[in-house]
Order: C-alpha cells, then sequence, then structure tokens
C-alpha cells in the first residue's frame, strides 16, 4: 500500500457552462474598450501599466463570480487481493497408492517447487491463506512450511463458498488458489446435484478459482464400510436386517469375509468374493431374542498396505423391544387348571395366544378318515421346528409328550428344540403339574429334565391330593414374581388367605441353581413353585393343576381374582425377562456425545412396591466397550426420590457401558446398565477418493484452471489480473477568493487605476 496527494482545481460560482463563457466574453470586451480608451496615451509604459491593471481588475472579478477552489485528496493506492485455501480435513493425511507420500505433503511440495511465484504474488497483491474443512480458518505463509492441523472432520464446499462471499463482499479479490482433495462429505437429498449447488455458489462470487488436487497415482488403497441402512429399533424375535455398502479402492479379487457381533459374538457372518474394485452391497441378518439396547459392530478384516483402517469397523445401537408376547400353551387334556389360564392369557391385550390341549392323540383310533374329523392334528413339526423361535414363552400343562414319540414325529428331538430355544435363544418354558406332568409325562431323562429347576425321578413322581395352602419360602418373600402387594406385611396376609390347592406332584429335589418361591406343606415340603436360569433364558416349574382355585374360589367368597392374575402377570413378566420388572434402571440423556461434552446419567431404584426406594447403596463403573477397562467407578446412595446422579466427560472416543448394582443392608436388589457413544461425526475416511469432478467443475464455471499435483513453474501455466485500486482516505477543499485580500486587492487596484488615468488627464 502506498499514499500519495492529488490537487485539483474546480469552479462553484457558475457551474453552468454557457454562463461561465458569456462571463468570460464581458471581460475581454471590457478588455478592449479599456484598451481603446488608452491607446493614444503617452508614455507607452503608462499605456501598458494601466492595460495590466485593468486585466487584474477583470480577472479578479471573473474570479469572485467563478468562486475557485483547490480539492486537496489524500489517496491510498491498495493491492488485489488472492486468497490460498488449504484443506486441513483428515482425507488430506491420506497417502496415495505405494508411493508413501500424503495428499497434503504435495500441497507443501509446490509451495516449495514455486517459491519464486508465492513471492510474486506476495509483491503484488495481498495475499491471503486460509485453512478450510467445514469452516475456515486464518493461517500464514509459515504455517505451512511448519505443517497445519489436519484434524477437519468434515468438508463442506457449498458452505466454504457461502463463507468466502460473506467474507470478501465488496473487496478486490483477482483470484482464489484452492488444494484439496475434493472429498466433500456432506449428504445431500438425492433430488440436488452437488455439483450444480457448487457451481451456482462459485459464480455468485464472480472470481475466477484456481484448483490443485492430487494426481491419479496419489489414489489410495483401502477396503471401507461406506454406509450402512439399518433400523434403530426393532421387535424381539422377529428379524432385523442391515444393509452394508462396501467399497474397494485399489484391490481386486478379494476373499472377504465380514461379520456382525454383539459385544463379542458374531451372529453372522459371510464371505464376499470382491472381483473388480467397486461398490458392494451385501445384508446381514439375525434374530434378537431378548429386550433392551444392544451395541452391535460390523467389521471387516485389515487388508495388506490399506491406507485407513478406522473405515474397517463400524459399531452402532439397537433397541430391541417387544410389540406382543407370543405364547404357546400346549395342555394334556382340558381342565379347569387349563380353563383358567388359557382365559386370563386370551384376556391379555399384550398377549399373542397359540393354545392346543389335546383332544385325540395319534394312538387313539378311529374308523373316520382324518380329512373326515372336525379335530385337527396336532402340528407338531411346524409348532417345533418352523415356528418355535418366534414365541416368547412356551407352556406345558399337563402334557405327555409320548404319545408323539414315534419315528414320525420324534417329539424326543422336539423337546431338544425346546432346551435350544430356552438356553440359546433366551425363550421362558413352564411346566405346570398333573397326572401326566413331570415323571407322570416321561420328562425324567429328557433335554426338558436338564433345563427344569427341578430333578426328575426315574418312575413316576407320587402324587399327594391333600388339600394344603402354598406356603411362601424365604426367597419367596421377595421375588417379584411372589410380589403380590408392594407392602410385605400385606403380600404374607395374601398369601395366607389364598384358597387351599388341590394336589401336588412330589418331585425329588430342586437343582443346585433352583430357587424355590412356594411350597407344598406335606411331608418334606416339596417345592410347588420353582423357577431358575437356564443358559439365556428362564425356567418355572408349578408341581400342582389346581392354581385355578385361586381364581374361582377367591371370587366365590365374595372375593376378587385379582391376585390369581397379578402371580401369573408377574410370573410371565420374569419368564420373558421384562425389563420393567427390574427394580434398577439407569437413564443417559442422549446416546451419542461429542468427546469431551457432559454426559448425564441418572440412575433410578424401585422398591418391592415399583416406588422410588431411599437409601439404596450403588456401586457403579463405566467401562470402555472395546478395551474392557474401567474408566470411572464410584459408589453412591440414593436420595429420596429413589434417584442418584452423576456426570462424567470423555476426550476418547469410542462406546460406554454404564454399569450399577443395587444393594440394600447386604441384600442385591438389582443390577443394570446402558450404553452410550462418544464420537466425532467423522465421514472423511467413508470415501477415500479424490473428487476430482467437483474441484474441476470450481475451476470452469468461475473461468479459472485445475492443475494436478504435483506441479511446477506455475508462473508459466497462471495468470492472474492485476488492476490498479486506489482508495481515498481523505480530502479538503481551500477556497481561493471567498477572502478579504481579494477584495482589498480589486479595490486598491482600481484606486491605483483611477489615481494614474487622472495624472495623465484620462476621464
Amino acid at each position: 500500500m502506498e499514499n500519495f496527494t492529488q490537487w485539483h482545481l474546480t469552479f462553484v460560482g457558475i457551474e453552468n457552462l454557457g454562463l461561465r463563457a458569456f462571463v468570460i466574453f464581458l471581460a475581454i470586451t471590457a478588455l478592449y474598450f479599456s484598451w481603446l480608451s488608452i491607446k493614444a496615451s503617452q508614455p507607452i509604459t503608462k499605456r501598458l501599466l494601466l492595460l495590466a491593471l485593468r486585466f487584474i481588475a477583470v480577472a479578479l472579478i471573473v474570479l469572485l463570480l467563478l468562486q475557485p477552489q483547490i480539492e486537496q485528496k489524500e489517496v491510498l493506492k491498495l493491492k488485489n487481493k488472492v486468497v490460498c485455501l488449504l484443506d486441513n480435513s483428515k482425507s488430506m493425511t491420506l497417502k496415495g497408492g505405494d508411493t508413501g507420500i500424503t495428499r497434503f505433503q504435495l500441497v507443501s511440495d509446490f509451495f516449495k517447487d514455486n517459491a519464486s511465484f508465492i513471492e510474486w504474488l506476495e509483491n503484488n497483491f495481498d495475499v491471503d491463506y486460509l485453512s478450510f474443512s467445514d469452516t475456515i480458518k486464518e493461517i500464514s505463509h509459515n504455517d505451512i512450511e511448519k505443517g497445519i492441523a489436519l484434524d477437519g472432520a468434515n468438508t463442506d464446499f457449498a458452505q466454504i463458498l457461502k463463507q468466502l462471499k460473506n467474507r470478501y463482499e465488496g473487496k478486490s479479490v483477482k483470484g482464489y488458489l484452492v488444494f484439496s482433495d475434493g472429498a466433500d462429505t456432506v449428504d445431500l437429498p438425492s433430488n440436488v446435484n452437488k455439483l450444480e449447488v457448487i457451481s451456482n455458489l462459485a459464480k455468485d462470487i464472480s472470481s475466477p478459482f484456481f484448483t490443485f488436487a492430487p494426481a491419479g497415482n496419489m489414489e489410495v488403497k483401502d477396503v471401507a464400510i461406506s454406509d450402512i441402512s439399518y433400523d434403530s429399533f426393532t421387535f424381539v424375535r422377529s428379524p432385523w436386517e442391515a444393509g452394508v455398502v462396501i467399497k474397494i479402492f485399489g484391490y481386486k479379487d478379494l476373499k472377504l469375509p465380514i461379520t456382525l457381533k454383539q459385544g463379542n459374538d458374531i451372529i453372522s457372518s459371510k464371505i464376499l468374493d470382491t472381483g473388480d474394485e467397486g461398490e458392494i452391497h451385501v445384508d446381514l441378518s439375525f434374530t434378537p431374542y431378548t429386550t433392551g439396547t444392544f451395541l452391535y459392530t460390523i467389521s471387516i478384516p485389515v487388508q495388506p498396505h490399506e491406507a485407513i483402517t478406522e473405515n474397517n469397523q463400524v459399531s452402532f445401537l439397537v433397541k430391541v423391544v417387544r410389540d406382543k408376547i407370543r405364547v404357546m400353551h400346549v395342555c394334556g387334556r382340558p381342565s379347569w387348571d387349563e380353563r383358567f389360564l388359557r382365559r386370563l392369557l386370551k384376556s391379555d391385550p399384550n398377549i399373542d395366544l397359540i393354545s392346543f390341549f389335546i383332544l385325540r392323540t395319534p394312538t387313539d383310533t378311529s374308523e373316520a378318515r382324518n380329512d373326515e374329523l372336525s379335530l385337527i392334528p396336532f402340528p407338531v413339526d411346524e409348532l417345533f421346528t418352523q415356528a418355535l423361535s418366534s414365541f416368547d414363552l412356551v407352556i406345558f400343562q399337563n402334557f405327555d409328550y409320548r404319545p408323539y414319540d414315534t419315528s414320525f414325529f420324534r417329539f424326543s428331538h422336539y423337546l431338544s428344540n425346546i432346551k435350544k430355544f430356552v438356553t440359546e435363544q433366551g425363550g421362558g418354558f413352564v411346566m405346570i403339574g398333573g397326572d401326566i406332568s413331570f415323571s407322570q409325562g416321561g420328562y425324567d431323562g429328557t433335554a426338558i429334565e436338564e433345563i427344569l429347576p427341578i430333578d426328575l425321578s426315574a418312575g413316576k413322581d407320587a402324587i399327594d391330593t391333600s388339600r394344603l395352602k402354598a406356603v411362601l419360602t424365604k426367597d419367596g418373600l421377595k421375588h417379584p414374581i411372589t410380589i403380590l402387594d408392594g407392602d410385605t406385611d400385606r403380600n404374607i396376609a395374601i398369601w395366607k388367605i389364598l384358597p387351599e390347592i388341590d394336589g401336588c406332584n412330589i418331585t425329588t429335589q430342586l437343582k443346585a441353581d433352583a430357587v424355590p418361591l412356594a411350597a407344598y406343606p406335606a411331608s418334606g415340603n416339596p417345592p410347588l413353585i420353582s423357577i431358575r436360569n437356564a443358559g439365556l433364558g428362564r425356567c418355572m416349574a408349578i408341581t400342582t393343576d389346581s392354581l385355578w382355585r385361586w381364581n374361582f374360589l377367591s371370587v366365590a367368597k365374595n372375593g376378587t381374582n385379582r391376585h390369581y392374575i397379578k402371580f401369573w402377570q408377574n410370573a410371565i413378566k420374569w419368564l420373558i425377562k421384562d425389563p420393567t420388572l427390574n427394580p434398577v434402571r439407569i437413564i443417559v440423556n442422549k446416546e451419542k456425545f461429542l468427546p469431551n461434552e457432559e454426559v448425564s446419567v441418572r440412575i433410578e431404584v424401585l422398591g418391592r412396591n415399583y416406588q422410588p426406594l431411599e437409601g439404596v447403596q450403588l456401586d457403579i463403573d463405566v467401562i470402555n466397550e472395546f478395551s474392557g477397562k474401567s474408566t470411572f467407578s464410584t459408589n453412591g446412595v440414593t436420595d429420596g426420590s429413589g434417584q442418584y446422579r452423576f456426570n462424567v466427560k470423555y476426550d476418547t472416543e469410542g462406546y460406554y457401558i454404564a454399569r450399577a448394582t443395587a444393594k440394600k443392608e447386604n441384600d442385591e436388589i438389582g443390577q443394570e446398565y446402558t450404553v452410550f457413544n462418544i464420537a466425532l461425526e467423522d465421514k472423511e475416511f467413508k470415501d477415500p477418493s479424490i473428487r476430482r469432478d467437483i474441484l474441476i467443475k470450481l475451476a470452469e464455471c468461475s473461468d479459472g484452471k485445475y492443475f494436478d499435483l504435483p506441479t511446477k513453474n506455475i508462473q508459466d501455466k497462471l495468470s492472474i489480473e492485476n488492476p490498479s485500486v486506489v482508495k481515498l482516505v481523505g480530502k479538503r477543499q481551500i477556497s481561493l477568493w471567498d477572502n478579504g485580500y481579494v477584495f482589498m486587492m480589486i479595490l486598491t487596484i482600481f484606486s491605483l487605476e483611477w489615481w494614474i488615468r487622472k495624472r495623465i488627464g484620462l476621464s
């Protein structure tokens, strides 16, 4: 920049050119007649003196009429601007092919190889250096030499062009030099063309863009999980599917395994034949068997010389919910117990019931053909092979399977399917007593006995037909199945007034890990209601077929059947692992957080009556999912609202599991966990290709030019206009007529002329 002063003479008295000409004409005429009046005067010196005085006087009068001013301007000579834009996104750290050179290294080399051109730019232009990804930052030439931070998580060319327009509005920018790989990570609607958007924005700026991108040999080698389409929630026991897009750069004919994991367990996998590089679309599916929020990971192995390993694995959360509880109810023969239980299950709108009770077995003889009978055959194969996994709960009520254990039906094989349904798929199973149940139904030594909470005798179990009342065990006093009232004293009283049951299957003993909830107060107090966790699922044994009396007789005595209904509701919820039965709940304000963003965690603990429980001791641990290491541990106590809150912050990306165990007076109330994610919205490595089409379009639509990097002698290939630009920084007007000296001069001249004329005898 350079300062200098400009001077201009202006006339502000008479602006009309015609009037100015007329005034000058009058002045000349006056001088002419003055000359005529004195041309005969002698000596000549006096004649010339009078003419000079008259000329000066007339000139001064003309100046008074024209009112001359001198305008003084202070002017600043400016340089035109040139803007250098350097992409500082993470994708600029990628190395090209087998070159071992990063994309940004080519940019740094450009400034070294073309130092004379950069020096010429800085001498002749006002050069701005900016880094950009999703926003713009000011840098200097020295920063380029030292190395700028390549940490941009997203690149948005449309947003950058808008910011450039606002930043340099009204400024004389003669060129933008853009150094980038063109990777634009913004997802636009399918009906919007990204190139057209960028082109229109560039045209609005009205300055040429000279774009530079790594040449073709800088394409990376990479196998990337580019996109995953999936539902963030699904229904339990319903197939869930994820559509995966894999992009392959620089590899051919790979045998590529892809796996879907829940935690560390592989739940689905495929082997892909990739062929040439490009896109591969693959679907992975599985069926969830438990409700909750779960962390799933899709991964592919890292290939030799692969530039990016971060995009070989993607994790995400899926919430598994229950639409309806699907129950299969199989009864050996019609009975009052079957009738009341079936009516209860059918009346619940949350239950989808499939019920069978056997009126005819394969061993029954009939003179009519099957198609002439109104009773349909028991669909054994369909139920226990094809449809079994779609159920949440299976109930065997006084059912003898042996008539179906033939070479055709193979029911003993189906019993193994039920065991897998419970232990591997998290299903629930209930066996209800009767004269053809438990050992009486031949279940001793079968796969069903392996999952039941009781051991069965090799022969037939004895059946005690005494009418006795069920007695709660110590475990039954606090288990959610047998809590018919939230108040402990009232719950005990309810169990004491429940009607007597009409007999019990006397089994040998409980399994070591079984929990007895109620006993039959006969000799040896055999278990009446017992439960057990079996693998991923849960089982219950009820060794009587007369729980219906809790319904019928209670109503008959002007009571209520709500205790019978409550018992079965509790039992079903426990068997299917309904999360509402968990007295401990962990709530996080959202699922995804930025690094160093505060994570607020709230723990709620409910009592036996599902009301907030105060004074509960909490053991809290937050674990990094991938490392398995604890990142935060503390102890807390719930307040009057049954809650405890804490906050954590993490700068390391990843999934974190918050676990809490609740205890009161050394008794464990329950435990729960939740998962949250710490992650940047980083899309830079999803597609590592160089988008030259974007940079070429940017140059073409702005009358600029595109160049491949590396390039040398750029001054021979690139020219930038540099017209002069000046800026007025100040001005003032100096009046030449509006002062007393001018009037005194006119008066003095006329007086002197009059005196001389008198001396020489002129009028």
